[in-house]
């Protein structure tokens, strides 16, 4: 049997009600929506819902995706199903979606049922409704439970894994292992997933336990010490309900002398820009740090948090590198840094984000340091891939493989942030063993990024508005740098002068280690907002032929060189980032400073 909703964004709406105990009501709604089923249908019960726009023209659809989330009567159980939805008609705004039979396990009214629709990772609508299951009382036979799809889906595959690996047990704990830590760190973008998906996952562990030890497959002492870092990481996890509540652990959380600037800056946020979080050199470490002393430095991590009180506000966040300090002859030290600063970063912020890296992240200063030789103490690549999720692209930000390099589309604002990295250093030793580039004084963009950007990242229409961040300034521009230490910093400038400007050509470059050969044509060109970058630990602004470069200031709380330090820390002025405001229509940029800093506004 089939249903229909039609909903209208910006226009139809819920009142706000105490979440405790309420179930929606037709009075609670300006456009009442209800649904009805019986208990135990399976597939039967479907619904049609169209979607338009405030004007009443309809939603496109395209590559957007609707998830059925709900408390099911009673208010034990939960669903979250991504798998029963169809997108029938994406230019006229509709989707089909069938309600499983585990949805309709136990009679009565829904506590809350509603779709939220999603396109390359962002929330477009939230369609909520009132849902009522009718009784069937010749047949229950239903266990109620939670019905989380995306660990449906995995424990679904236990036994094939274990068929595959050809009965080894081992073998096929240790991939499901991994698939299951790979899905809590995609849903920490979630934590409403998280706190839906646990106590599912305990009580099918639970009963995986209690099959093997019954089948003989594997010893009590083995199935512990597989199922334990998943048991303890879960229980880390349990007793945390809101991403507020995620992250107490962080510093004691948001601390008390940042909470009034917290407010004023929600209140600075205009709502009619774009809004872009722009945070860098926070230099977190959890050791005596050349930045503060007493592990002041260690407090660094807990600005994340800061900028995630406003996140909400803001349509997408760059963490512009020097986001760890390094210093230290032991890697797993510096390891452990970039894992705690990615889990905040991704769970402390409400909007799209991505992190860029610095010259401070990869522990290469440990052999300026020390005179240390090879390379056994740098962070490899493969950690920040994996800490700062370069090769899971939950936002819809675009890469060329699993490089920290990205750009990414603010829906339906036509501006595209593109993140550089320019320290694409190899780890390349020299014949002495020592560190060829190393970052900390290095800086290098390789040909293959500079191409991608040519014919991919500044590939835009004429009415893109382009935003480029990178952590250290373009040489030659807000910086100079020691020329023997910038590889193609020179070919970027020319690239982005010639975006500017809508001209064609070829760019070379003479270095031997790292060529460039790219062709450009930018005829149809976009608008280039402005350059901004970090690094430097000093604010600036200038505009250089053409272009803006904007220097942000470091969010670490000190400021000056070792011989003339001054330390902010425990100060409202410990904490500095900034939230770039675009206003496409009249081409103005409103920079507004968090801590230190002073406000900017420019045109481009």
């Amino acid at each position: 049997m089939s249903m229909y909703l039609k909903f209208r964004i910006g226009k139809d709406k819920r009142k706000l009600v105490p979440i405790n105990g309420f179930e929606l009501k037709d009075a609670d709604s300006n456009n009442p929506q209800w649904l009805q089923g019986r208990q135990n249908e399976d597939g039967g019960r479907q619904v049609f819902v169209d979607l338009e726009d405030e004007n009443g023209s309809p939603v496109n659809l395209t590559g957007a995706s609707a998830v059925f989330k709900g408390v099911l009567p009673g208010g034990q159980y939960k669903i979250w199903d991504h798998k029963s939805s169809t997108i029938i008609d994406a230019q006229a705004g509709r989707f089909r979606y069938t309600f499983p039979k585990r949805a309709m396990a136990i009679a009565g009214s829904y506590k809350q049922a509603f779709f939220e629709i999603f396109r390359e990772g962002t929330k477009l609508a939230t369609l909520e409704f009132n849902f009522e299951v009718l009784a069937d009382l010749v047949e229950e036979n239903i266990i109620p439970s939670d019905y989380i799809t995306p660990f449906e889906d995995l424990y679904g595959k236990l036994q094939d894994y274990i068929t595959k690996a050809n009965g080894d047990f081992d073998t096929a704990m240790t991939q499901w292992k991994k698939d299951v830590a790979d899905l809590i760190t995609e849903l920490n973008a979630d934590v409403s997933g998280i706190n839906l998906t646990i106590t599912e996952i305990k009580t099918q562990l639970s009963a995986l336990e209690d099959k093997i030890k019954a089948d003989g497959l594997a010893t009590v002492a083995d199935l512990t010490n597989m199922l334990n870092p998943i048991i303890d990481r879960l229980d880390k996890l349990e007793a945390k309900e809101e991403s507020s509540d995620l992250l107490t652990d962080v510093g004691g959380g948001i601390r008390d002398i940042f909470t009034g600037q917290i407010s004023n800056m929600k209140a600075r946020i205009n709502p009619d820009l774009v809004n872009i979080g722009m945070i860098n050199d926070v230099h977190y470490t959890d050791r005596d740090s050349f930045w503060g002393p007493d592990n002041d430095a260690e407090t660094g991590i807990t600005h994340l948090l800061n900028i995630g009180e406003v996140s909400e506000k803001l349509d997408f966040a760059v963490s512009v590198g020097d986001n760890t300090d390094d210093n230290n002859g032991d890697n797993h030290f510096s390891i452990k840094r970039i894992e705690d600063y990615g889990m905040t970063w991704f769970t402390a912020l409400e909007c799209p984000s991505a992190v860029l890296l610095g010259n401070h992240d990869d522990n290469s200063s440990h052999a300026k340091s020390s005179g240390a030789t090879g390379n056994d103490y740098l962070v490899p690549d493969s950690k920040f891939i994996q800490a700062y999720r370069q090769n899971v692209n939950l936002f819809g930000e675009k890469r060329n493989g699993n490089s920290n390099y990205f750009y990414y589309d603010i829906p339906n604002k036509k501006v595209r942030v593109v993140g550089i990295n320019d320290y694409e250093n190899p780890n390349t030793l020299d014949s002495d063993g020592n560190l060829k580039y190393p970052r900390i004084n290095t800086s290098v963009i390789t040909g293959a990024q500079l191409k991608w950007l040519a014919t991919d990242a500044l590939n835009v229409s004429a009415d893109t508005h382009v935003i480029v961040m990178l952590h250290c300034p373009i040489d030659g521009t807000l910086k100079d740098n020691p020329t023997e230490h910038c590889y193609n910093h020179d070919v970027l400038k020319q690239l982005l002068e010639a975006f500017k400007n809508g001209t064609s050509g070829t760019l070379t470059s003479s270095r031997t280690d790292f060529p460039v050969n790219v062709d450009y044509s930018f005829a149809n060109k976009g608008t280039l907002i402005g350059v901004f970058a970090g690094h430097t630990h000093t604010e600036d602004y200038q505009v250089i032929n053409g272009i803006n470069y904007v220097l942000n200031l470091n969010s670490v709380g000190c400021a000056g060189d070792a011989g003339n330090r001054i330390l902010y820390f425990d100060t409202k002025d410990e904490d500095s980032w900034s939230v770039i405001g675009i206003d496409t229509a009249n081409k103005k940029v409103k920079l507004t400073k968090f801590g230190r800093g002073t406000d900017l506004d420019f045109t481009y």
